[in-house]
């Protein structure tokens, strides 16, 4: 069969591969990529091949290992769809489809293991899982280096000077417990919900850390986008005060990417970092691949802490890091979590508690209680009379602009914030952007024609190391002292300010995605969850959507889809926590 539909195969395929992808559960990357490398190898087992495929496909959803039994769960996907949307844009799902023709999954495992791709090292197949060669690869070499890791090699710290920074910080049980651990271990995992504390911690962390010989440690903070390096940048300058510590910069920036590549840096097991501390936030949101290249640059003086929410959505790229930490590393007590919630509403941490626990009756329950903070919109077709908090908020950034007030128009940003669950179709951020600047049309109409109007909120889509921008950054257009328009940008070194047009890679932010909005929190969020038939309706999107809010919630969408998303966790495969129980015995001898 041939088609030429985005997604489908350009070229001849026959069998199953053909039957599978006509019915959506295979796309043309699958079976190209598929296909490909099965001639180079001289691979003919149909079988292997179509493992193959299907490993392909887990990878680019986010998986780093296949189950074969569970491939008769998977769902078809729509031909189509928008060739530039982001890696979280997921098509939404059809009837279902035929998946009767599979081979029985413990022989087709048998077949993938004595296949050509398996012996030439394509396929790699461990713990009754099947691998892309480079994420297994990039798994042994993180659980590798977790077993190297050894508080033997470690600078000495000055124990009295971190008591009395741990008495002094104003510090619960458990944030006292991982400052201690971060000196005693050479990797430590914090975890917790929003407004636990995370950052209240690291800052701590910065204050009562030093070694026993005098001197202060150096310490590199990162985050995985430069919106949440700004953010933990903002976040510790209100406790510790400017210029006490090292901004915050993103992990591509902090490893040094080598021109014309995005996985090749600078620092690595030959150069490794010169701190002798790295502190990552949001860590929930690294792949597999960047957190291999991480820690293979750090050496064995160096302590790690990563700090993150293991229930929020995971990275765009192949990978649970965290989640799997949590799980392989929990017993030998290299992870602390934080449960005191000092941030958020009552009502929103009872919402956040019912959607990780899964019980959609108690979620509705608390949605329709009436509180005056969380409010419910029972509905699958929003209108723009629904985002009252959103329509202010373009109205008063716009003001803010045309007054040239730079600083208080991107603190403007953290106010209201629009998510959506995808970037297309209704429910999506490109409607909502255009239909909240038709709102302001009304009352300004050069928004219409001014592609970098007044007022106008832009997100940063892509790096540009040139101007020092990092993918995640957001500003808003503002009125520069000359008159003309300029784009003031909150970046991990604080606000800088550019000419609009020296912009290649911004985008619109009235609204924006949920995955986009990891990393970040506003006092007001509403939110507008994706159509009962989206298989982007899951719990973590549910979960980190309404987490974003300090104040006040409003959640946009049927009850039928309330439902639908708690009681549908991402499921996501890998290898990497049974890889670290494997190793517990080893690991735990050497953590004591």
């Amino acid at each position: 069969m041939t088609t030429d539909s985005p997604g489908r195969v350009a070229v001849t395929v026959t069998g199953r591969l053909a039957a599978l992808n006509a019915a959506g559960f295979l796309d043309g990357t699958d079976v190209v990529v598929a296909k490909r490398i099965a001639r180079l190898v001289g691979e003919g087992e149909d079988d292997a091949v179509l493992a193959l495929a299907f490993a392909v496909r887990a990878a680019r959803e986010g998986s780093s290992a296949l189950h074969l039994d569970a491939i008769a769960r998977l769902t078809p996907r729509l031909p189509g769809g928008d060739a530039k949307d982001d890696a979280d844009e997921v098509a939404e799902v059809t009837a279902p489809g035929d998946l009767a023709d599979l081979p029985e999954p413990a022989a087709w495992l048998e077949a993938v293991q004595r296949s050509r791709l398996a012996a030439a090292g394509v396929l790699r197949v461990e713990f009754g899982l099947v691998q892309l060669d480079r994420y297994q690869q990039d798994e042994v070499l993180v659980a590798n280096w977790l077993d190297r890791r050894s508080p033997d090699g470690l600078k000495g710290v000055d124990s009295g000077a971190l008591e009395q920074g741990i008495s002094g910080g104003g510090l619960n049980e458990a944030q006292a417990a991982a400052v201690r651990a971060v000196a005693a271990r050479a990797t430590t995992v914090l975890t917790g919900g929003p407004g636990t504390g995370k950052t209240w911690t690291v800052a701590a962390l910065l204050r009562a850390l030093r070694f026993a010989d005098g001197s202060i440690p150096r310490v590199a903070l990162a985050a995985p986008t430069g919106k949440a390096a700004a953010r933990m940048n903002e976040a510790l300058e209100s406790r510790l005060g400017a210029g006490v510590f090292d901004p915050a910069v993103t992990i591509h920036r902090l490893l040094g990417p080598l021109p014309r590549t995005t996985t090749r840096f600078r620092h690595d097991r030959a150069n490794p970092l010169p701190h002798d501390v790295v502190v990552v936030d949001e860590a929930s949101m690294v792949g597999l691949g960047l957190m291999a290249r991480l820690v293979d640059a750090l050496s064995p003086e160096t302590r790690l802490l990563l700090v993150g929410d293991p229930e929020q959505l995971a990275s765009v790229e192949a990978g649970t890091v965290l989640a799997d930490l949590v799980r392989g590393l929990g017993p030998h007590a290299d992870v602390v979590e934080l449960t005191e919630n000092r941030r958020s509403v009552p009502a929103i941490q009872e919402l956040a508690r019912a959607v990780r626990s899964g019980e959609p009756e108690e979620v509705l329950a608390i949605l329709e209680a009436s509180h005056a903070e969380v409010r419910f919109i029972d509905t699958d077709q929003p209108t723009l009379a629904d985002l009252v908090a959103v329509t202010e908020q373009a109205r008063a950034l716009r003001e803010l602009a045309i007054a040239g007030d730079l600083s208080a128009a991107v603190a403007r940003l953290s106010e209201a914030r629009l998510l959506c669950g995808r970037r297309s179709g209704p429910h999506g951020i490109r409607r909502w952007n255009r239909l909240v600047e038709q709102a302001l049309t009304e009352h300004a109409p050069e928004v219409a024609y001014q592609p970098f109007y007044l007022g106008r909120p832009l997100m940063v889509t892509r790096n540009d190391h040139g101007l020092g921008l990092s993918n995640g950054d957001t500003g808003v257009v503002v009125r520069g002292v000359d008159g003309n328009p300029l784009a003031a940008i909150l970046t991990g070194q604080g606000i800088q300010t550019f000419s609009p047009w020296r912009l290649a890679d911004v985008e619109t932010m009235h609204a924006m995605t949920v995955h986009k909005a990891q990393g970040s929190e506003a006092n007001d969020v509403t939110v507008i969850l994706p159509p009962l038939i989206s298989r982007l309706l899951t719990r973590e999107l549910l979960y980190t959507a309404t987490t974003r809010a300090k104040a006040r919630l409003t959640v946009i969408g049927s009850r039928e889809a309330i439902r639908a998303a708690v009681t549908t966790p991402i499921e996501r495969s890998s290898a990497l926590t049974e890889r670290l129980l494997e190793r517990a015995p080893i690991r735990g001898g050497t953590q004591r």
